[in-house]
């Protein structure tokens, strides 16, 4: 009787699932340290400077984050991201640069071709453990 039950309940959750395609579980919030490098020259990029200390671009064609540490304040200089699919959020996470001031880095990210993304470009005490402070949101693609 027991197996049959549990057969029983499997089945239902089964179908159930199949009932509801578009209902996701949310991503774990994807936090990434940037490896130092070049902005990429010729490429397609989405920038910006909004917040004081930080410039952040989007390399369009490869899906990813730089961002520029323009402070000496000893904080590290971050972009927080979210990526949307059919107008509900699919991942999101942050891309930090602790290489300091005048140091390009990056993180390297994949998105889907039919999303959209946004970003905010903000400066981050990691070793107050307090929260970064952020400019507003952008739409990035």
């Amino acid at each position: 009787m027991r197996k049959i039950v549990l057969a029983l309940s499997m089945a239902v959750a089964a179908v159930l699932g199949l009932l509801a395609p578009g209902t996701a579980m949310a991503a774990e919030y994807e936090t990434d340290y940037a490896v130092a490098g070049s902005l990429p020259l010729g490429e397609l990029l989405a920038c910006d400077d909004l917040r004081v200390g930080v410039q952040v671009c989007l390399e369009l064609s490869g899906d990813r984050w730089w961002v520029l540490d323009n402070d000496s304040d000893g904080k590290s200089a971050v972009v927080d991201w979210e990526n949307y699919r059919g107008g509900s959020l699919y991942r999101e996470g942050r891309c930090v640069n602790s290489h300091g001031l005048g140091v390009w880095a990056s993180c390297n990210k994949n998105y889907y071709e039919d999303s959209t993304v946004r970003g905010r470009a903000g400066v981050w005490n990691r070793s107050t453990g307090a929260s970064p402070d952020y400019a507003n949101w952008l739409w990035f693609m």
